[in-house]
């Protein structure tokens, strides 16, 4: 399974990496939204996409209404923030994400959200 790591955080996606890396997952980081919209025009190829919502260029609000107005990939998306007022977080569950996860998490938040977004994912292809 190929994950797309986007966020500004070389540390962040390090940590992510070598937590999925023992799962047998693949990772790819890009560290903006923009650099994540280049890349996912040339390469479709990922299972899931773990965004940052505060990052340079483009963030990943931003990120999220391109990709979903120009249908750019149809990968699940989890957003990965340090924001916990509830109203934000509900706008961005709104905007087509499929879960979130509260920096800092731990491995097992990690992996259970992956698995949440991917079954969500499966069960809409199935609609």
């Amino acid at each position: 399974m190929r994950i797309l790591i986007v966020d500004d955080s070389k540390t962040v996606a390090t940590v992510i990496d070598t937590m999925l890396k023992e799962e047998q997952y693949t990772c790819v980081w890009v560290g903006d939204g923009q650099e994540a919209i280049d890349l996912l025009r040339t390469d479709k190829h990922f299972d899931l996409i773990l965004l940052d919502w505060t990052m340079p260029i483009i963030d990943g609000p931003t990120f999220l209404k391109q990709v979903k107005s120009e249908k750019i990939t149809t990968a699940p998306i989890v957003m990965l923030t340090a924001e916990n007022k509830m109203q934000k977080i509900v706008s961005i569950l709104e905007q087509g994400i499929c879960e979130y996860i509260t920096k800092p998490f731990t491995k097992d938040i990690l992996l259970s959200k992956i698995n949440l977004a991917l079954r969500f994912n499966q069960m809409n292809q199935r609609k």
